[in-house]
């Protein structure tokens, strides 16, 4: 992640679907994939109950794992995907939201958005897999606290460059759920935000 390609300004009025059906008609962005509900069953083992990450507003998160069992000649990709809950507060747009925004913003600082299933009614979002957790998990746990001041400093700093790149963006972001469950952590400390449009 460290070495990954930033965008100075992103641009992403031309490609913004406005439903749906919109994007189905024009299916995306050359930098995430989109999948379907099998493949989406077949990376998480059927959804299975063990596999869960959490569970949010949103709906729940699983991990999984896209390899050649999932769709051919796919490099093994171990991921995180989020399964919109249909009678959730959050819809259709919310989904939209991140599927647009995070297709076409690249940035160290901000978790990677994989790709999208938009098959019948599900809706789900794949996004790179943090194996670290959220940075809630790492301060507030009871037993051992593995941050030191010095990962604390790297993860303030990169949260803020994060933030920076989202308002600095030629249409600036506003990120209205800025918390400690919504920073990720991967192997090496390094930070993401989760963006939630």
């Amino acid at each position: 992640m460290a070495n990954s390609p930033i965008s100075k300004t992103p641009s992403f009025i031309a490609l913004t679907a406005k439903d749906v059906k919109d994007l189905r008609q024009n299916p995306g962005y050359s930098n995430v994939d989109i999948f379907s509900y099998q493949e989406m069953r077949l990376a998480t083992k059927q959804f299975r109950p063990d596999y869960i990450l959490g569970d949010g507003g949103f709906g729940v998160v699983y991990k999984g794992v896209i390899d050649e069992n999932v769709r051919p000649n796919y490099k093994s990709t171990a991921v995180a995907v989020k399964e919109l809950n249909p009678d959730g507060f959050q819809g259709d747009r919310e989904w939209l939201a991140e599927v647009n925004y995070l297709g076409q913003l690249s940035h160290p600082n901000l978790v990677k958005l994989i790709g999208y299933c938009c098959e019948d009614e599900h809706r789900l979002l794949v996004y790179e897999y943090m194996a670290s957790g959220s940075l809630e998990k790492h301060l507030f746990r009871r037993v051992g606290c593995s941050l030191t001041w010095s990962k604390r400093m790297k993860i303030a700093l990169d949260a803020a460059k994060g933030l920076a790149f989202l308002h600095d963006a030629e249409r600036p972001i506003i990120y209205r759920d800025f918390k400690t469950s919504n920073i990720l952590l991967d192997e090496v400390i390094i930070i993401s935000l989760l963006f939630i449009g």
